[in-house]
Formats: structure tokens, C-alpha cells, sequence
């Protein structure tokens, strides 16, 4: 392959646009598979749909409620599994707090189920699938499909001498339909004392090389254990004492230390101890390309956002309505646009912004692409807020809604769904569009420097660490909507960003006011209670501590944040409504 590039942006062949690219098809399959499963469930609601028993639940109180209960416990019961199989047992201490996490989840999907598959929403199924959020998510699926189709001829065919999009397609998909079969075997042997250049005893095992990711040994006696036969010049050879309450081995990546990347069926194990040694061997296996665990978990995101929109369409139809005529409205509008064109042109010329950090540019082009995704969608959130809500007050465009069998609180609740999903799908655009370029940051770097990459690791590394923060910003942008609504009840556009930038720069700033040096000075620590308590508190959603000390996102702690958005903004949807009921429309 040629070696060096011709353009700034990489668009020739080179292996460095297979290192860039590869972490985005991976990305492409999860978005695959979940638009596959999309489509089998559309088919599976069609079937169910038609069958009368099913299809008269949700039009039954008593049979609603109880059938929702039912499935509730059953995705309950299907999470609680899940969980024994990636831990390999179910601990009360580790497991009941994702548990409870997930209760709501599966309550949500559990209810939501039985409206889906309702009589009375049949004849609107189908074309909820080319309306409002879908339409696009249709679209954007369709494109990356389309990614992760091209990527096996191209791999084939060396990229017919343009581009190669993947490294080992075909590899990446084996090692996907391995991952069920990942897991962590023990067996326990009995060793008798050896003679002297003993070969090993044969211990019966089943793992491939290529597979294997851990050995963990115990023993009463000291040991040694080979690959295959024991000699004196065995070059690797394992070698445990009675002392070593947990000894752990983990092999090479390329296949060249003690385990090949071949099928073992046994290991040879010495006793060099004079009793009968008591052997515990333990091996865990997985995928050979560990990357690919993020594909599942891809899926499952876009069958969600598929459900979601189905779900509130069939429960709340008026609801939906409203939501589905604000979201046209604000994704048709020239700000839309220009925001997603701003912020895409600034994602790609960040990259070649000297940071100056001695080696840690990714972190600043990181941290300084959420806080941009981050103003302009909370910018976004209160300009459509006060044309939306405010406006059509002060221009009697609600009044002439709310003449017509709706209520005042599916107007606002409507109006709150609908911004959320223009937000949604601006974050979705732009979020993916960083992810991409995120993977291409460490590659031009590495050309920068001496650090020359040797594979997509790194690449794969950053681009999905930075989902936990596009996920917490979203959530942060949420707040601002459900804000921005209740203000837009009684104020105009300016006061509605004055008051929303300052919450904005409160909330950042609420960690610091209460621990702040000046403390002791009473109206200090007045304000500092009275901020913590009424504002939301916008630095957990900032993930800057994580991408500063390359750390992960504990999915616990997702989970709670999106509890809070959930409560905080229940809260100000309580406002608005209280704001809005007695506001004089005439």
C-alpha cells in the first residue's frame, strides 16, 4: 500500500485511511444490525397486529395494566439474564442496583408493547416509519448500511485501488457471532509428583489461541505448565508455587507467546513438588477482535430510537400530533441548517488547530467539540422554544390549537416532544459526524509526529470513549428544553435566553460555589444551597475529568443522570403547565 498522503484529508489509498475508517464501519454494522432488527420488528407488530386477542389489550384497562405488568417482568427477567451471562453469575450486591435502573426501561417497552400492537393504531403504523424523526433516521441508517455493505468488496479487492474502508471485514464479523460463546471455563486436575524430565502431564482443555484472553491458576504444589510437551529448552512455560494465592497469565495479541493462534485440546503440566498437586485452571475466552462488542450494544441504541417515537404515536396520539407538527416546523427552519453546517465545518478544521499540549491534542479536540455541540444545541433548543411556544401565544396560533379537542397540557407536552426530537436528530447528525472525525484525529496526529500508528486500535478507542459525553450532553440539552418551554409560557425570546444563559453558567458552575473557599461567609453558603437546589447541576453532565485522565463512562452512572434529566425535567414540565393553565389566550 502506499505510505504517505497526497492530501490534507486523507482520500487515497493508504493504510492509515483503513485505520481511520475501520472504527466507522464497525460503527456502520451496529447501525446495521439494529436497522435489521428494525425491520423484523415492523414485520413481527404488522402479524401481531392482526391477531384479535393481542390486538384488544390496550383497549382494556384491566387487561392493559396486567399484560404490561407481565411484560415488564419478562424484559426484567431477560436483563437479569443478560447480566448472569456477561458476569457469569447473578450477585444481589452487584447486579440489583442496574436492575433497578432498568425497572422503568422495561416498564416503558413493557406498556409501550400492547399500544404498538393495538387494533386502532394499524392503520397508522405504516406510515409512522416516512414521517418526522423517522424519516430521518430511515435516511441515516440507509447511508450507513450502505458504508458497511461497500466495505466487503472493498476489503476483497485491496479497495480496487482507492480506498479501504476495513481491515478484515469478514474476521470482524466472526468474531461478532463469537461473542456469545465468550465466557470463563474452570477444571480442576489432579497432578502426581513428576521424575525428573518428565514431559507433563496432558490436562484436558478446549479454547483457541486466537480467542484466548486470560489463565488463571492455583495450585498446592509448585508446577510448571506448558503449551505442549514439556522439554529443558522450552522457551514458555508457566511456572507457579503453592505461595501464589492467584496467578493470572494473559497472551499475546500477535500470536507469538506461549499460546499460537491454533486449537488446544490439552496443556502439560508438571508437578514439581513431591505430593499429589491440586491444579485449578481457569481460561476465559471471547471474540479475537474485542471491538466488536460494541455492535450489540449499537443495535439495541437504534431499535430504541425506532420504538420510542412508535410508542408515543400509538399512547398518546394528540400528543404526537403536536410533537410531529413542531418537529417539521423546526427542522424546516434556516437556523437548523446553518447549525448543523457551523458545527459540522468546525468538527473537521478543529482537527488541524495546533493545541500545544505536547502529545494530548485529541483531549482538547475532544472537550472543545461537546462544548460546541453543547451551546449551539442549547441555542437551538431556546430559540425553537420561544417561536414555538411564546410566539404562537402572543399570535394566537395556540389559542386556535386549543379550540380543537386538545388540551393545554398536551399542547405543551407536545411542543416539549416535538423540540426534543429536532434537538435529537441535530445531536444525532452532528454526534456521529464527530465520532468519525474523532478517529481520524489520532491518525493525523501520528502523521504529525514520530508516533506512528499500527493499527485501528486507537482510533476505535477514542472515537467510541467519546459517546458516554454525547450522551450526557444530550441529556443536559433536554433540561434546557423542558426550561426554555416553561419560561416561553409567560416570556418572550430575550428574556428566555437571558435566563437559560444564566442557568447555564450557574449550573456549571454550582460545584464551585458550594465548595468554595469563602464558605464560612454565610450568604455564600445561602446562595450555594439555594443553587444547588433549584438549578440543575450541569457538571455531572461534563465528562472533561474523564477525557483528561482517559477513563471510561460507568454505565451506572449514565443511568443515574438520565433518572435525573427524567426527574428535573418532570419538574419543569409541572411548571409550565402551572404557568400555562391560567395564561389568557384571548
Amino acid at each position: 500500500m502506499i505510505e504517505n498522503f497526497s492530501f490534507p484529508l486523507i482520500l487515497a489509498q493508504d493504510i492509515r485511511v483503513t485505520y481511520w475508517l475501520t472504527p466507522v464501519w464497525i460503527l456502520s454494522a451496529g447501525i446495521t444490525l439494529g436497522f435489521l432488527l428494525v425491520l423484523l420488528s415492523y414485520i413481527k407488530i404488522a402479524l401481531l397486529q392482526r391477531i384479535p386477542v393481542l390486538n384488544s389489550v390496550a383497549s382494556n384497562r384491566s387487561s392493559f395494566i396486567v399484560g404490561g405488568i407481565i411484560l415488564t417482568l419478562v424484559y426484567l427477567g431477560l436483563y437479569g439474564a443478560f447480566l448472569f451471562w456477561m458476569n457469569g453469575s447473578f450477585s444481589i450486591d452487584r447486579d440489583l442496583q442496574p436492575l433497578i435502573y432498568m425497572l422503568p426501561v422495561c416498564a416503558i417497552f413493557g406498556f409501550g408493547a400492547w399500544t404498538l400492537i393495538s387494533k386502532k393504531f394499524a392503520g397508522e403504523f405504516s406510515t409512522q416509519f416516512n414521517e418526522g424523526l423517522l424519516r430521518w433516521l430511515n435516511r441515516i441508517c440507509v447511508g450507513f448500511v450502505i458504508f458497511f455493505v461497500i466495505g466487503f468488496p472493498l476489503a476483497k479487492f485491496n479497495g480496487f485501488g482507492v480506498i479501504e474502508p476495513v481491515e478484515e471485514p469478514v474476521e470482524l464479523m466472526k468474531s461478532l457471532a463469537r461473542l456469545p460463546f465468550a465466557g470463563v471455563t474452570t477444571k480442576t486436575f489432579t497432578i502426581e509428583p513428576s521424575d525428573e524430565d518428565h514431559s507433563g502431564d496432558p490436562a484436558a482443555v478446549s479454547f483457541d489461541g486466537r480467542e484466548l484472553k486470560r489463565i488463571r491458576v492455583t495450585t498446592t504444589e509448585p508446577i510448571e505448565i506448558g503449551s505442549e510437551p514439556i522439554r529443558g529448552d522450552s522457551a514458555y512455560l508457566l511456572r507457579v508455587n503453592p505461595s501464589e494465592d492467584f496467578m493470572s497469565y494473559r497472551p499475546r495479541s500477535d500470536g507469538r507467546g506461549m499460546f499460537k493462534h491454533e486449537a488446544y485440546s490439552e496443556v502439560f503440566i508438571n508437578n514439581l513438588g513431591n505430593e499429589p498437586a491440586v491444579v485449578e485452571f481457569s481460561w476465559g475466552i471471547g471474540p479475537f477482535y474485542n471491538e466488536v462488542t460494541v455492535i450489540p450494544v449499537i443495535a439495541g441504541l437504534v431499535l430504541i430510537a425506532y420504538l420510542i417515537p412508535l410508542m408515543l404515536a400509538s399512547a398518546l396520539p394528540k400528543i404526537s400530533a403536536i410533537a410531529l407538527s413542531t418537529f417539521k416546523t423546526e427542522v424546516s427552519q434556516p437556523l437548523f441548517l446553518l447549525v448543523l453546517l457551523v458545527g459540522a465545518a468546525f468538527i473537521v478544521t478543529a482537527i488541524y488547530i495546533p493545541y500545544n499540549t505536547f502529545g494530548e491534542d485529541i483531549k482538547m479536540y475532544k472537550d472543545s467539540g461537546l462544548n460546541l455541540l453543547r451551546v449551539m444545541a442549547i441555542f437551538t433548543a431556546v430559540w425553537a422554544a420561544s417561536k414555538s411556544v411564546a410566539e404562537e401565544i402572543e399570535g394566537r396560533t395556540a389559542l386556535t390549537v386549543l379550540s380543537k379537542p386538545v388540551s393545554r397540557r398536551q399542547f405543551i407536552l407536545g411542543k416539549f416532544s416535538g423540540i426534543s426530537m429536532s434537538v435529537a436528530l441535530m445531536f444525532l447528525i452532528l454526534g456521529l459526524w464527530f465520532m468519525i472525525w474523532v478517529a481520524y484525529k489520532p491518525v493525523y496526529d501520528g502523521q504529525e509526529s514520530a508516533d506512528k500508528l499500527t493499527d485501528w486500535a486507537q482510533p476505535f478507542i477514542e472515537s467510541f470513549n467519546i459517546a458516554p459525553g454525547l450522551f450526557l450532553c444530550f441529556l443536559e440539552i433536554v433540561i434546557f428544553v423542558a426550561i426554555s418551554v416553561a419560561i416561553s409560557t409567560r416570556m418572550g425570546i430575550l428574556a428566555n435566553f437571558l435566563i437559560c444563559a444564566s442557568i447555564y453558567v450557574l449550573g456549571h458552575l454550582t460545584p464551585m460555589i458550594v465548595q468554595s473557599s469563602f464558605a464560612e461567609f454565610e450568604p455564600v453558603v445561602v446562595f450555594g444551597q439555594l443553587v444547588a437546589t433549584v438549578l440543575p447541576v450541569l457538571d455531572h453532565f461534563d465528562i472533561q475529568a474523564a477525557i483528561s485522565r482517559n477513563t471510561t463512562v460507568p454505565i451506572a452512572y449514565m443511568a443515574e443522570m438520565l433518572l435525573y434529566t427524567a426527574l428535573y425535567s418532570a419538574v419543569a414540565m409541572l411548571l409550565s403547565l402551572v404557568f400555562f393553565e391560567d395564561r389568557d389566550l384571548a
